[in-house]
């Protein structure tokens, strides 16, 4: 599991049973400012050693890792509660950590996965005598209950998204085109100018209508309200617009939309020998049936416009989350369980951008995935998405306290390249295989081996090729995070970095060289203070070995440290 560094609130105690252990764990959640406990337990029978790492609230146990130590192997959930189970009558020691209620959001959002696969069994029921004997009927109960649960969450969370529906009065958008000319003060407008702008005006419409049309799938230019102020050499312009789709991203419409109003403005000034400046444009999109819009205005001869949106974060090179940082915290989680859970449908995903929008009161939550697959199509990978991504979004909603809910999902498939052939394609591939096959007999023919053995270096040397590509985007991508996090070692400075490499096989020895600055700051009374030697050394061994698990998971390479030198002056 995945935790904050945190001092343990218990160390190393022997516990002679599994009531010790819940007698422990229960002392420590009686303090007033723990939320929850995270526990390391480590037990011993004949067959494996075992750490059981337990995450778990005043009475149930919530998330809950086991690793089988001579195995080398791990299991999550049910089964990990059932070797808990039988361990829960032999000697066990533990460490414990208490969790205020920030750390304990925090630690159960970045867990989700083993969270999502833990019944909430109670702790009675997994430390007491005997506990193998009835740990099964727990679990079923424990299943039931979280189950109940997550639909009253899912049902609660629809319901809510009715009513702000409901809330919002459906627009009904007349299908017109206003145009109103006058002149500045008050002054008449020749008819014949008048005229000219008034078809000027009209020919800028038509084309924004064709425009928005080809490059906005599915949604039309419905209503149009400009008002022309004629000055000296000048058309100052006020505008309403509305467009109107069935469905789409409306953010992505207003911001295109804005374009495109801006994009013609010039072909007024050809017709009507006038400067057009825009005063107030207002960009209204309707999707289906909710309205949202965004203005443009002139301000000090400069029109800007601006679309207000969270920062997106590179999680991994095919993830991304939008999201405002004082909540990224809380989906990464959600957003790398999503990414892997959908990698396990047999899909390979090129990108997936998670948007997640509001904070206040509840999160929103969008989903674009573009990817490869034989073996699934767009519609049954939606519906996967949509039904992983409502169940996660409904336990970060137990977790943070706020409703979550899954607002859009848009899924893009395309087929792998064998499957996008052509029958002419085809014809030739079989051709040519018959080819090969007829060259491949002669050489036997002729006493040469099979002619495979021919391309075997070529083989050889395309597998080195994209291995090295692999190889070489690790390491690039291990050396910047290790510069980012090593700068940010309280009371140290990075002053170098060595990151070079050796490969032994499939997997990449690293010989890592650091050097960091002990920092002298002003403690009390003015005394000069500065961090210990060996706890810097500490924090940047831990950092690097960290970013070392996390790249190699990232990448699917496999790394390991040959050498690690850390030099503190």
């Amino acid at each position: 599991m995945e935790i904050p560094e945190i001092k343990p609130s218990i160390e190393n105690v022997v516990c002679l049973s599994g009531d010790e252990v819940l007698n422990t764990l229960q002392d420590l959640l009686k303090s007033k400012d723990v939320r929850g406990v995270y526990a390391k337990i480590f037990g011993k029978d004949e067959s494996d050693s075992y750490v059981i790492e337990v995450l778990a609230d005043k009475s149930r146990l919530l998330a809950i890792e086991c690793t089988y130590v001579q195995k080398n192997e791990k299991v999550y959930g049910e089964d990990a509660i059932r070797k808990l189970a039988e361990l829960a009558d032999i000697p066990l020691i533990v460490t414990a950590y208490g969790l205020d209620d920030t750390t304990f959001k925090l630690v159960l959002a970045n867990n989700i996965d083993v969270y999502s696969k833990t019944p909430a069994v109670p702790l009675s029921e997994v430390f007491k005598k005997k506990a193998k004997e009835t740990i099964e009927e727990a679990i079923t109960e424990a299943k039931e209950e979280k189950e109940e649960e997550i639909k009253e969450i899912m049902q609660k969370t629809e319901e809510i998204k009715e009513e702000k529906k409901a809330e919002v009065p459906q627009p009904e958008i007349k299908e017109e085109i206003v145009i109103e000319i006058k002149g500045k003060n008050g002054n008449e407008v020749p008819e014949s100018l008048r005229k000219r702008i008034e078809d000027a005006l009209k020919e800028y419409i038509g084309l924004v209508k064709a425009d928005i049309s080809s490059n906005l799938q599915g949604a039309q230019l419905r209503s149009v309200k400009i008002d022309g102020e004629v000055g000296e050499g000048t058309l100052a312009l006020v505008g309403e617009f509305y467009i109107v789709a069935e469905s789409g991203n409306p953010e992505i419409m207003k911001r295109k939309g804005l374009f495109i109003l801006h994009k013609h403005i010039p072909k007024i000034r050809r017709a009507t020998d006038l400067k057009p400046i825009i005063k107030d444009f207002k960009l209204n999109v309707v999707v289906g049936g909710e309205m949202s819009s965004m203005e443009a205005r002139e301000r000090e001869d400069v029109t800007l416009w601006r679309l207000t949106r969270p920062p997106t974060h590179r999680i991994t090179p095919n993830l991304y989350l939008t999201i405002d940082p004082k909540f990224k915290q809380y989906f990464v989680g959600f957003a790398r369980t999503l990414l892997k859970e959908i990698e396990n449908e047999g899909v390979l995903v090129n990108r997936l951008d998670i948007e997640v929008f509001g904070g206040v009161r509840e999160f929103e939550i969008n989903i674009r995935l573009e990817g490869k697959s034989k073996d699934i199509d767009e519609p049954r990978l939606q519906a996967k998405v949509i039904s992983l991504a409502k169940r996660h979004a409904s336990e970060l909603t137990k977790i943070v306290g706020k409703y979550v809910w899954v607002n859009h999902v848009d899924v893009a498939l395309t087929k792998p390249m064998e499957t996008e052939f052509s029958a002419k394609a085809a014809e030739i591939l079989k051709k040519k295989e018959e080819i090969e096959k007829e060259v491949e007999k002669m050489l036997k023919e002729a006493g040469i081996e099979e002619l495979s053995y021919l391309l075997e270096d070529k083989k050889k040397e395309m597998e080195k090729t994209f291995m090295m590509s692999r190889i070489n985007a690790a390491v690039q991508d291990l050396k910047q995070r290790m510069q980012e996090e090593l700068k940010n070692i309280p009371r140290a400075s990075l002053r170098w970095l060595k990151v070079n490499y050796e490969i032994n096989g499939s997997t990449i020895e690293l010989l890592v060289e650091a050097s960091l600055a002990k920092l002298e700051e002003e403690g009390l009374f003015g005394a000069l203070a500065s961090a210990n030697e060996e706890e810097i050394k500490r924090r940047a061994t831990e950092i690097i070995t960290r970013i070392l698990r996390e790249v190699s998971r990232e990448h699917q390479v496999q790394i390991r440290i040959k050498r690690l030198n850390i030099l503190v002056r």
